[in-house]
Parts: C-alpha cells; sequence; structure tokens
C-alpha cells in the first residue's frame, strides 16, 4: 500500500493530528525497519525519527541482528545516545566503531558480559589496562589472551585466571606457564591443557 493512501486512511479516521502522526510514525516504522535495512529506512531515520527516542526505541527493538542490518546500522548511528542504544541490542556493532568507544572501558566492560569474545575489539590501551583485564578475567577467564605482554606476565592476574579455567595457562607467560604453584592450580580447575601437552 502507497505510504500517502495510508496517510489519507487515518486522517478520515482520527480527528487529533498527534494520533494521526504517531500511528503512520508505527506504520513507517514496521515496514522500513522490520526486514532488512534500505536506503528508504536511513533517510526515514535521519528525517523523521532522529530526535524523537520513543521511536528510536522502538526502531531499535523491530531490527533485526543480521549481518546486512548490521553493517547498515552505521549508518544510523548519529549521536553517542544512539549508538549506545544499538551496542545494547547487538553488541557486536562495537567492532565498527571508531576508537573512542573501544577504548571505553565501562562500555567494553558492558558489552563483553554480553558477549565476552568481543574484548578482541577493545583498544590497546585498554588490553594493556591491569583493573580493565583483571575485571574481564571475571566475565571470561581467556581474557588474559588478549593483555598485553607485561600483563600476562602478572603473576595475580595469572593466579585470577587458572583459578577460574586452569586452560589460560597456555596464554601466559612462558615464565608464568612453568611456574609450579600456577600448574598446580591449573590442573585442578582444568586438565584439557596438559593432557594435550604434557
Amino acid at each position: 500500500m502507497d505510504n500517502n493512501f495510508i496517510l489519507m486512511i487515518l486522517m478520515k479516521k482520527f480527528n487529533n493530528m498527534d494520533i494521526i502522526k504517531h500511528i503512520y510514525d508505527l506504520y513507517l516504522i514496521d515496514k522500513y525497519f522490520d526486514k532488512n535495512i534500505n536506503y528508504k529506512s536511513i533517510q526515514l531515520f535521519k528525517n523523521r525519527f532522529i530526535n524523537d527516542i520513543d521511536k528510536i526505541d522502538k526502531i531499535v527493538k523491530i531490527i533485526k541482528p543480521n549481518y546486512f542490518n548490521i553493517i547498515n546500522i552505521k549508518k544510523l548511528l548519529l549521536t553517542d545516545e544512539i549508538t549506545i542504544k544499538f551496542l545494547e541490542k547487538m553488541p557486536i556493532i562495537i567492532k565498527y566503531l571508531n576508537y573512542n568507544y573501544k577504548n571505553n572501558k565501562e562500555l567494553i566492560l558492558s558489552i563483553c558480559k554480553k558477549d565476552e569474545t568481543l574484548i578482541k575489539y577493545a583498544s590497546n590501551e585498554l588490553k594493556s589496562d591491569i583493573d580493565f583485564i583483571d575485571k574481564m578475567i571475571d566475565i571470561y577467564p581467556a581474557s588474559i589472551y588478549y593483555a598485553n605482554k607485561e600483563l600476562k606476565d602478572n603473576y595475580d592476574l595469572a593466579l585470577k585466571a587458572v583459578n577460574k579455567d586452569g586452560d589460560v595457562i597456555e596464554y601466559l607467560s612462558e615464565n608464568l606457564r612453568n611456574n609450579n604453584e600456577i600448574i598446580i592450580i591449573a590442573k585442578k580447575n582444568n586438565f584439557n591443557y596438559f593432557n594435550l601437552n604434557h
């Protein structure tokens, strides 16, 4: 059905322009955002919905996180607020964002709680930050793999990681992989690494 025809029907049915606009907007959201995002979707978003947080929330909820949409969502990320809304639903879009997002400790920790493997998109500064890696080990012990060389040789981080998953011993520095205390604790928490390598 043509959009103008829908609008005409709504105008005949309702006297209140706010109600008409609201219903018409919902119709547009359903029509242009429910399947794959296209040029028309992007234009509607920029020209009609960009300043309407309620409608943006509806759009975020309705968009399906398929590959095609994730690639096109980049064109909708016009403000930090919108970007955060999309990140909450589809954390994988961090892959396409700029350095400021990838270097935001709280943001990366938050999205890694939904998908711990997204640590790979964290900035090098975060991967060198002992506090960040310490918190990431709580979420995902294998995060030590992404830590810089110095942190892979940090005894306290290594101890914490192998206490949660002994197999992460393979990601530690050679010095710590050969540390007797680390080996004993790692063996108590998982035998896969040792069965394959010793």
